[in-house]
């Protein structure tokens, strides 16, 4: 009983323990976080993809404006991934960036660069302790590793 245990914890601290997080989990945070109600994402195995509309006031005007914002993960640090913008359309706004995405400790945006903190996923807080050791973009998903 206690090898048994004992090889358990082994596995999670060298290999890790996988955690994946769906497309709709990351549109349901992201929309709960930002305010925005109509954030629908993608997940490939090379990009994130993200499409909605925001509201955007302008000398006392108010228009809903569609985006879209395509992520590239490029770094792990310690429990956040650092994702780079690739791409933004219509066009690319810095206010509509920093509306979406500069919502801390969750996003920090800042040079095109955009840290989420995976802390702050009910998911990955379930197991306080260890970090991000890798991560992988599948159809529909982000399989994440936390290690010890």
């Amino acid at each position: 009983m206690f090898d048994k245990f004992k090889d358990i914890i082994n596995k999670a601290t060298t290999e890790g323990v996988s955690i994946p997080i769906t497309a709709k989990m990351m549109a349901s945070l992201i929309e709960k976080k930002s305010g925005e109600e109509d954030i629908v994402v993608h997940i490939s195995p090379e990009y994130i993809v993200l499409r909605g509309t925001t509201e955007v006031k302008k000398m006392m005007l108010k228009k809903k404006v569609a985006f879209t914002v395509t992520l590239k993960p490029v770094q792990i640090e310690k429990r956040t991934i650092l994702f780079q913008l690739v791409g933004m359309k219509p066009v690319n706004v810095n206010f509509i960036n920093h509306k979406l995405f500069n919502r801390p400790p969750f996003f920090e945006y800042h040079n095109r660069m955009i840290k989420i903190d995976f802390n702050a996923w009910d998911m990955v807080k379930k197991v306080p302790v260890g970090q991000i050791k890798s991560f992988e973009l599948v159809e529909g998903a982000m399989n994440i590793k936390l290690a010890l």
